[in-house]
């Protein structure tokens, strides 16, 4: 259960269309064989079809329409009966085989291959007399988690006798399924799709389709699919597995522990599943259950790289054990160095708290991780922000700018290039950035905040003045000392100003740009009692700026000088 490198991003498309693969390329796919009309003769076209389809309901149809009350069967009834229930035994594996089947040889290539698969091995000297016989040796993709040293003739052969029968679900399910395994999860979502269209009633076709469609990125159609299959199979551990995995890249952790909770209490010690658990319950800012199954884990397992991250997590966010954090981290890159999640969670630690980890700064350790992913955008807003800490603004703007290029760039990327914009005089690139974001999302706190600091750096400041006077009566708490905050900027007079400073307080005491202004104020009128009152709560929400607290020493020997 790999829930922590589950970073796709969800498309929210329509169903996928079928791209049926090309005529000239299929033409290309050697057909040997014909079907082998002597074998079957006798039996009718309409049940050889029905097994060459494969689906749960042709298998059962076909079986239906071969058996016989007294159970005498021709030789080749028997091995198509044997075929008809080894695909059911070996690819559906959640279908019913409640009839009985007839023992058969092993002369024939189509008994010898079924043979095969059973042992994880592909059979290639079935001779490919005929569509069946080309198909069964593809049986072993759904009966082993590796295909690559089988995946060129699996390929050729399903793609063989997809020329010939398109339709057929097996043929479908099987092609998808290969690709799947072998990680073209783009290639798989065709043949994996036209089989769920085909039998959607079928667990195996619903299930890998809806996982692919998760492994794609697509998450919301995946949930939709996995969700209503869960009605029928409630106690399916890889269909729970996968709805939580889900919902839970979709936020809805109360869903994703559920799921997770089913799964333990069937099996109680699933060790992925606890931490899973614990993994939702960080995100729900649960931290005394997760710190407490965590010590439940180390108990049996305190080396996973996810254990370690989880760990840290806890001791960063909820104790606020910087130390206890960086000690867990580091020993967690000593034993999974090349761990890329690891990283960047040692890249946010380092950054966050001004430190090094093994040694190395938050941008140390985001350039090596983009020195082989040059895009990777959180390794970059690190770098970035590093540059920041610097005042090497140039050097961050270059940086900045190839993340504000990905068209799918988050808002936290775009306010810091705004930030950096603003930092060195590119004013009208930040305004053309804000604007087109202010016109879509008015409504959004983050967004108008931008807006106005852009205003304010743009000489708009009557703008500035009249949107900020127009939010002030409804704005939230945090808004509000934000407005107050920036309308103490446009203010000329010193009453006004330490008015607005005083009541953006009021609305919010942890306001760090109010308490430096007024230790600026107060600092300017040589008060430096007051000034380094308003400058130690500054200090006290940045414990880790080192230019703050370098202004209150300075601060401190002007007092004690002047006693």
């Amino acid at each position: 259960m790999l829930f922590f490198s589950y970073a796709a991003k969800t498309s929210g498309q329509k169903k996928d269309i079928i791209e049926e693969p090309q005529e000239e390329k299929m033409s290309s796919i050697p057909i040997t064989g014909t079907r082998n009309r002597d074998y079957f003769s006798g039996i009718d076209e309409k049940i050889i079809a029905l097994v060459e389809d494969g689906s749960p309901f042709s298998i059962q149809s076909a079986i239906q329409a071969l058996r016989k009350v007294d159970g005498e069967y021709k030789e080749n009834e028997k091995v198509l009966m044997f075929i008809a229930s080894s695909i059911m035994q070996t690819v559906w594996l959640y279908e019913k085989v409640d009839w009985e089947t007839p023992s058969v040889g092993q002369e024939t290539p189509y008994a010898g291959a079924i043979s095969s698969v059973g042992y994880g091995v592909y059979d290639t000297s079935t001779g490919k007399v005929d569509f069946l016989a080309t198909l069964l040796p593809s049986l072993v993709v759904a009966r082993t988690e590796s295909v690559k040293d089988f995946y060129s003739d699996a390929e050729a052969d399903l793609l063989s006798c997809r020329n010939r029968r398109s339709d057929s679900v097996l043929v479908n399910y099987l092609l998808g399924l290969l690709y799947k395994k072998s990680g073209n999860y783009a290639k798989a979502n065709p043949f994996l799709l036209k089989a769920y269209d085909s039998a959607s009633d079928c667990f195996q076709c619903a299930f890998e389709y809806s996982e692919n469609l998760r492994l794609l990125g697509k998450t919301k159609d995946s949930y939709e699919i996995s969700r209503k299959l869960l009605e029928k199979y409630a106690k399916n551990s890889s269909l729970l597995e996968l709805n939580a995995k889900t919902s839970f890249f979709l936020k809805d952790y109360s869903s994703a522990e559920e799921y997770v909770s089913r799964i333990l209490q069937q099996n109680p010690s699933d060790l992925e599943a606890l931490l899973f658990r614990i993994a939702i319950l960080v995100e729900k800012k649960d931290y005394i259950h997760a710190a407490s199954l965590l010590d439940v884990y180390s108990r049996e397992d305190s080396t996973s790289r996810n254990y370690f991250l989880l760990r840290a997590k806890v001791q960063y966010d909820w104790s606020k054990n910087t130390t206890g954090a960086i000690s867990t981290i580091e020993t967690a890159l000593k034993m999974y160095p090349n761990d890329k999640e690891l990283q960047l969670f040692a890249a946010k630690l380092a950054n966050a708290t001004n430190s090094r980890i093994a040694g190395k700064s938050s941008e140390d350790i985001a350039n090596a991780i983009l020195a082989g992913e040059p895009t990777n955008e959180t390794a970059l807003r690190y770098s970035v922000e590093g540059l920041i800490r610097r005042n090497e603004w140039q050097k961050a703007y270059e940086k900045s700018s190839i993340l504000v290029s990905n068209s799918n760039s988050d808002r936290e990327s775009v306010f810091l290039h705004i930030r950096i914009c603003l930092a060195i005089g590119k004013n009208d690139e930040a305004w053309n950035l804000i604007s087109p974001l202010y016109r879509a999302n008015g409504n959004d706190e983050a967004v108008v905040q931008s807006y106005i600091i852009v205003l304010q750096a743009t000489n708009r400041s009557s703008l500035a003045l009249d949107l900020i006077n127009q939010l002030l009566p409804d704005a939230s708490s945090k808004m509000k000392s934000f407005l107050f905050y920036r309308r103490s900027l446009l203010r000329t007079r010193e009453d006004d100003i330490l008015s607005d400073l005083r009541s953006s307080l009021i609305a919010n005491p942890r306001n760090s740009d109010s308490l430096f202004s007024l230790y600026e104020i107060y600092d300017r009128k040589s008060d430096y009692r007051k000034a380094q009152y308003y400058l130690k709560q500054v200090v006290a929400l940045n414990p880790n700026d080192t230019a703050i607290r370098a202004l209150n020493d300075a601060l401190t020997l002007k007092i004690e000088g002047g006693r």
